[in-house]
């Protein structure tokens, strides 16, 4: 947004050889009636950034055509904020204003600054901002950025006087341009001796190179006759007799001007970004191998800025201030891992009140080259226009881009992983993860009877192992969900439409594995059979206190063997191992398994004097889905005594690249939506594994 401010400007003569000046009592603190704000604004200067040299306009026209001046000196003492600097404009534009100055127009001026934060004050409120006490309705412009300050003919505030020195002739010792009777001692010609009518000519050429009007010294010239050429009013010799060339004399002037202004420029471009040296070089009229080496030692004595809002508000750094506030806005866990101090000190400076979907928007189109208004908001009117700068990938000439839709992505990606964590994420507790490279089927092999080394004979040939009929295969998928910020979202401000991006896509994308995990973990008859040995059951296989069934599955675990290498189903050799998770669904059954785990001594509830020497051994792990009865294949009393997963896993979940958390994707709605739109995608796939993953009991006859 872009604040424009009505303020007092002082044009300053120049004196002793010294180009003009100008002093600019910028604001005084206190309410202004700003056009596009419903209520009058306070700048807060505590939160007012003024970044290096400002450039003086004319009525706020980026051009060089309008180019008055540039600052060298900000005072900004919390109370009011002041300008000072040089007049270095030379364009026909600026020349105009210095001519109206100097015959009379009372010139106001007008700040234009960019306003990334600002509070509302109610009729009921008061507020303490730059020393005073204000009461409501006003806004509070709480932080904001000085990007520049115009001359105006009029401006927002009429009260405002503008006082303009008429001309550096009228000054008493200025010399930046000769006074009407030096200029003619410097053409050789004695003012005493010439005759109304060349006085008369002479003052026209002189107000022609100048471009300063003054009333001559000598006695007012009578009426030139309108037939009189001018050739014939200029005289043709000096007060010697020596012959005059007067247009020789005129072109010389014209070119010692144009010289001046043209150093001027050399001046300010070669200490761009170092405004105290132009103004010294100028002032004092140095070199420009001098202006060179001055600058060359300033840069070389920079050092890196220790100040968060001074290094971390730069523009290359403000897409990640903007990020951060974001998400400390939408409360995101775990941010300070996500951002440097630095960035999110920054954020909480610039945006203590949180920060808005407009005003993110609106920021970004208006560092894509936007023109946008002190106070604008965005309707229907405008929402088309803002969302094309806001979204634009160009880089433009002349401003520092904020990428939208960089931000929105990261952003994005941060709430679907908030909403994914959310959610049970206990099958990775008995899960093997393990990545594919696209979607075809893979094919694993489980672990056979013949697979373990055997003794090296004299010749020194390795056996090859067999790899038989015992396999699995694994496939990936892609699972998908849509979301969109609306128009109606970006009109009403709501930033708290990302909530559906947490829990539609997040979420979703959570709930969504959960489903197809346990679908598959639980359609398990074909994976834990009692041909297998991996499977019991009878009443007294129930997990509890009296660790009965316990022992019974233990048993079963330590009598688990491989499958034979030649396909005839006969038993192989014992795994060995060891459990060490203890899987339940919900309820009861998963506080025994806890009990059994934390405490010492168990017996019907209370403690015995019979030792629980399962104690530590299998950590209890719950799901809900194991009892859930919309899927097929759940249980209230089957439980599992699995092994660590890293050394065999009854399922395994492939990821796509091993990518194992959704992706986000946004890019323009459709044409009839109006919005942005989100697309969270995940590509997993979920496959039974091995069997020998450790025994099921039905926990029941």
């Amino acid at each position: 947004m872009k604040l424009e401010l009505t303020a007092n400007i002082t044009l300053k003569a120049a004196e002793g050889g010294k180009p003009r000046r100008f002093s600019i009592l910028a604001y005084s603190g206190g309410p202004l009636n700003v056009d596009g704000f419903d209520m009058p604004v306070i700048v807060d200067l505590d939160g007012l950034e003024i970044p290096g040299a400002i450039p003086i306009l004319i009525d706020h026209t980026k051009s060089v055509e309008a180019t008055l001046g540039v600052t060298d000196t900000v005072t900004n003492d919390g109370l009011s904020l002041s300008l000072a600097g040089v007049v270095t404009g030379v364009s026909a534009m600026a020349q105009q204003v210095l001519a109206q100055s100097a015959a009379g127009h009372q010139w106001q001026a007008s700040i234009g600054a960019a306003v990334n934060e600002q509070e509302e004050i109610r009729a009921s409120q008061t507020v303490t901002v730059n020393g005073r006490e204000f009461s409501g309705p006003v806004i509070v412009a709480r932080r904001s950025v000085l990007r520049e300050t115009s001359v105006l003919p009029m401006g927002a505030d009429s009260s405002t006087q503008v006082n303009l020195a008429a001309s550096a002739a009228n000054i008493k010792g200025a010399a930046s341009m000769p006074t009407f009777e030096e200029w003619i001692i410097s053409l050789g010609l004695d003012a005493s001796t010439l005759t109304p009518e060349n006085t008369a000519a002479l003052q026209l050429a002189y107000e022609t190179v100048t471009g300063t009007p003054e009333t001559p010294a000598a006695p007012e010239a009578a009426a030139m006759p309108a037939e009189v050429p001018m050739d014939e009013k200029l005289p043709t010799a000096n007060a010697k007799g020596a012959p005059l060339d007067i247009q020789a004399s005129m072109k010389k002037l014209r070119a010692d001007t144009a010289a001046h202004f043209r150093k001027v420029g050399q001046i300010e471009a070669m200490a761009a970004g170092h405004s105290v040296i132009a103004a010294t070089a100028i002032e004092n009229d140095w070199s420009l191998e001098k202006v060179e080496l001055e600058v060359l030692k300033a840069s070389a004595a920079k050092t890196r800025p220790t100040s968060f809002g001074g290094a971390q508000s730069s523009p290359q750094n403000m897409p990640a201030v903007l990020e951060a506030a974001v998400c400390m806005h939408r409360k995101h866990k775990n941010v300070e891992k996500e951002f440097d101090d630095q960035t999110l000190q920054a954020a909480h400076s610039q945006f203590r009140r949180g920060v808005g979907l407009q005003q993110l928007m609106l920021m970004a189109a208006s560092a894509n080259g936007m023109p946008l208004s002190a106070g604008v908001r965005i309707g229907a009117g405008n929402l088309r226009e803002v969302m094309q700068y806001a979204f634009s990938n160009q880089i433009q000439a002349g401003f520092s881009t904020l990428s939208l839709p960089g931000i929105l992505s990261n952003v994005a990606n941060k709430e679907l992983l908030e909403g994914y964590m959310e959610e049970e994420q206990t099958w990775r507790e008995v899960a093997r993860t393990a990545s594919v490279s696209d979607f075809k089927t893979a094919t694993s092999y489980r672990l056979l009877d013949d697979m373990e080394y055997e003794e090296l004979g004299a010749s020194g040939k390795i056996k090859h192992g067999t790899v038989g009929e015992e396999s699995y295969t694994r496939q990936t998928r892609t699972y998908a969900k849509m979301f969109a910020l609306t128009r109606t979202d970006m009109i009403n401000d709501d930033m708290s439409a990302l909530d559906d991006l947490r829990n539609r896509v997040g979420r979703g994308a959570a709930k969504k594995l959960n489903r197809v995990f346990w679908a598959k973990f639980l359609d398990n008859s074909t994976l834990f059979t009692a041909g297998r040995g991996n499977y019991v059951t009878g009443s007294t296989t129930t997990l509890l206190a009296d660790y009965i069934g316990l022992g019974l599955v233990l048993d079963a675990f330590d009598d688990l063997r491989t499958p034979t290498a030649d396909g005839s189903k006969k038993p192989g050799g014992k795994v060995g191992g060891s459990p060490s998770i203890l899987l339940t669904p919900g309820g009861g059954i998963s506080r025994v398994a806890e009990a059994i785990y934390v405490n010492n001594n168990i017996g019907g509830g209370t403690q015995s004097s019979e030792a629980n020497i399962h104690y530590g051994r299998y950590k209890p792990v719950k799901s809900v889905f194991l009892n859930d009865s919309t899927i097929s294949g759940g249980s209230a009393t089957a439980w599992y005594l699995l092994r660590n997963p890293s050394e065999a896993a009854g399922v395994v979940v492939s990821f796509l690249d091993g990518v194992e958390t959704p992706t986000v994707e946004n890019a323009d709605a459709d044409f009839d939506t109006l919005g942005v739109q989100f697309r969270g995608y995940h590509d997993f796939g979920v496959d039974h594994a091995e069997y020998l993953c450790g025994v099921k009991s039905k926990g029941a006859a």
